[in-house]
Formats: structure tokens, sequence, C-alpha cells
């Protein structure tokens, strides 16, 4: 029952995401909204493989990614047009490309001083890599920003890129190398194909090895490499974890797939937006309650409200009559839909839960070899927390989030707006 090093299982696939960048990645149990009941089908058997690969059976379909909590993102290395080396966020893939190879460059592509200053930092330092191809990184922190403190009775050296608080024994070998470093970076994607930057696309599943090693820059990439050894699944834990996975199998079969039909003819009644709000209104759940709603009817119920409430708020900013009775009628006929729908609404968010509980042992279980300790900061000081999550991604190169929505969403929802760049003043 031993977790196999996952270097062994490297992510055989590539991941082409929406315009081949690396844009979004979907939580594992959105799928069943996204895709319908093919998604749901794949995501129970993502959950399957990840079962498999923590019982140790080598021939696991699934590699693994920490998703760590860092900010900007900073994309750089050999531009393909040039062979030059430039570094610039995503703003390199705009229709006006921002690539910088210079800090006059920079200057004049960002005129925030504080991006500035850390694209200045990435250029001076990351060069040092020799890297020789584009890839992207979650930048953790510049030296100036690295903070030595007490944490839980222990002295440690932290940064905080984001909504996470990362922190290692300020005596260890691994905060020696951090202090004597210039810039902190997860690498994570590469970009692949040319001729020009605007033509690669993405590949997940970044291997950092062949880099150039420099004091100045302490880099990783988001690859699991067992660092804390194993690990074991006790027999309760591996039966425990099988069983929410058959019941969420079983009731994906007793669903059935024409019930899923309902998703696609949302779409078709009450437009694109259709899914959006039905995830939007899954977060505003988290955001509002801290919790899933664990009644399906009452989340049925309540989502038919939030859809009225929305719809009726995009009818009142139209200033002609016409639009106005154009939307109205589409509101009449998407609540007469979703009320038609009750039935597979609540059987669907069923599964959504059962898919949620199966999920989260796994990634209970996927904490105990966190690559680095982490905390959450409180008024009452630091409290440890787990790691922002991990990514599941199988041989066909489909990718999806592995994360406890309910803890992680509250940091963000506490702190901000998830993705921020700038660095908290502290």
């Amino acid at each position: 029952m031993k977790f196999l090093d996952l270097q062994k299982n490297i992510l055989s696939g590539i991941l082409l995401e929406a315009e081949g960048k690396n844009t979004h990645l979907e939580h594992l149990e959105d799928n069943i909204y996204n895709k319908g009941f093919d998604g749901a089908k794949e995501a129970v058997d993502y959950l399957y493989s990840l079962h498999q690969m923590l019982e140790g059976e080598s021939d696991a379909k699934i590699s693994m990614t920490t998703k760590w909590d860092g900010a900007p993102a900073i994309i750089c290395g050999k531009d393909p047009e040039t062979g030059k080396f430039f570094v610039g966020t995503k703003g390199v893939f705009a229709k006006k490309p921002k690539i910088n190879f210079t800090p006059q460059d920079i200057k004049e592509n960002h005129p925030d001083p504080e991006l500035q200053d850390i694209l200045n930092v990435a250029l001076e330092n990351l060069s040092k890599l020799n890297i020789q191809t584009v890839v992207q990184g979650d930048m953790l922190y510049k030296k100036d920003t690295l903070k030595q403190g007490n944490i839980n009775g222990e002295e440690v050296v932290y940064f905080n890129p984001n909504t996470l608080v990362y922190g290692v024994p300020v005596q260890s070998d691994l905060a020696k190398e951090i202090l004597a470093s210039q810039i902190g970076i997860v690498f994570h994607t590469e970009y692949v194909g040319g001729p020009t930057l605007a033509d690669t696309q993405a590949k997940f599943g970044y291997d950092s090895s062949n880099l150039t090693k420099t004091p100045a820059v302490w880099f990783r990439d988001a690859t699991i490499k067992d660092l804390s050894g194993t690990i074991t699944l006790t027999e309760k834990e591996g039966k425990d974890i099988l069983s929410a996975i058959q019941i969420a199998d079983r009731y994906l079969k007793a669903v059935g797939k024409p019930m899923f039909d309902w998703v696609q003819k949302g779409n078709e009644v009450i437009g694109k937006d259709f899914i959006v709000y039905l995830k939007a209104h899954i977060n505003a759940n988290i955001r509002e309650m801290e919790s899933f709603e664990q009644d399906a009817v009452k989340f049925a119920s309540d989502f038919t409200q939030s859809y009225i409430a929305r719809m009726t708020k995009k009818i009142d900013g139209y200033k002609t009559e016409q639009k106005k009775d154009e939307y109205t009628q589409v509101l009449v006929q998407g609540v007469k839909f979703l009320k038609e729908h009750v039935n597979s609404i609540v059987g669907i968010y069923n599964l959504y839960l059962k898919l949620i509980q199966a999920k989260n042992l796994i990634v209970n279980k996927l904490e105990t070899i966190r690559q680095m300790p982490t905390f959450k900061e409180t008024d009452k000081g630091f409290e440890v927390t787990g790691e922002e999550g991990f990514v599941a991604v199988d041989r066909s190169g489909n990718a999806l989030k592995l994360i406890d929505r309910l803890e992680f969403s509250r940091l963000n929802f506490g702190l901000g707006k998830p993705g921020k760049w700038t660095y908290r003043k502290k």
C-alpha cells in the first residue's frame, strides 16, 4: 500500500488548454457540468486511478503535480522568433504582446512600479538558468519579501506570495538555500511549437531538472517527487476511499446518461451562460454558507431563484423595451425549463456531492506529502493549513484540479481576489 515515487509516472500526454495557453483548470467534480455524462464517467475513472496510485500499483494511469500558491505568473525563456531570453506575465500572449528583453521593455510595457521591480529581478536572475524553451512558473518570493519569525514556537523563514504562507525552519539547509537566493519560483508549464510565441501550445507538467543551477534562483517544478518518503494507506483508509468511489460509480450508473441531457438542453434554452450561472451558484454557497448545500432539492430550488435574480438584473440593465421583452421571454422559458427538470438537477447534484466526498478522502491523504509547510495567517497568529491542492493528469493529457474547495475558497474569499499578484505588506 505504498505510494510509489510519482516521478516514475511522469506525464506522457499533452494538455492543450484554451487558445493553446495555460489559462484554467477545472475542478474534478465540475466535470459533470462541463462535459455531462462523459465528464462524470471521466471523473470517476480519475478517482479509481488515484486510488490505484495510492495503493502503490505501478501501472496507474495518472500523474500528479502540486498546485503552489504563487503569484504573479511568470513566463520566460527563449523567444522562438529571436532566440533571445525574455520575461513577462500572461501579457506575452496578448494581441499586442508585452515581451520584455530589457529593463527598458519592462518600463514601457508595465506601468506598475511593483510589477516592474518583480520583472527586473526575474530578467536578471532567471536568465542564469539557461532555459532553452518557453516556460511558465508561479513566483514565490524575491529576496526583499522574505521574512523570519516565530511560527508556532519555531523560528522559520517564510514568504506569502498570495493566500498561503510557506515556511521552513531557519536552521535547515532548505532555508539557507532560500535566504541565499534572489528569487523563488515553481515551474509547471512549457510552451512548445512556433514559429512565434503566439503559436505555441501549453504542455502541462514541466520537468526542471535540466536547468542550470545557480544560488541566485531557488526553483522547483510542480511534479510530486515523494519528498517525504512514502504514503502508506492503512487497510481502513484504502477500503474507505474505494468504497466512496464505488458509491459514486453506482450512483452514476443509476442516474444514467439520459438524465444528463438537461445540461446540454440548458445551454440551448437558457443560453451560453447557463453553466456559468450554475457554477457561480455553487461557489456562492461556499462563500456565503461555507459549505456545499447538502439538500439537493433545496439546491435546485435555490438555483432557480438565483437564476431569476441574475436574469432580472440583466434585463434591468437594458435600455430598450425591445431588449427587455426579448430577455424576459428567455427568463420565462428558462424558469419553465428548470422546473420541468428538477429531478435531473437533484439527481446530478447528488452525484456531485458523492464525487466531492471521494475526492476529499484522497486530497486529505495526499496532503501528508506536502512539498513545504503551509500556514494561513489569522488574527490570532499562524495556523497550519493544507497546500492549495493537486492536479491529476491522465495519459491522454487531460487534467483536473483536486482541491479542498471549502478550505481554500474560504481563505481566498477572506483575503481578497484569488490570483492577486501584489505582495502583502505586513
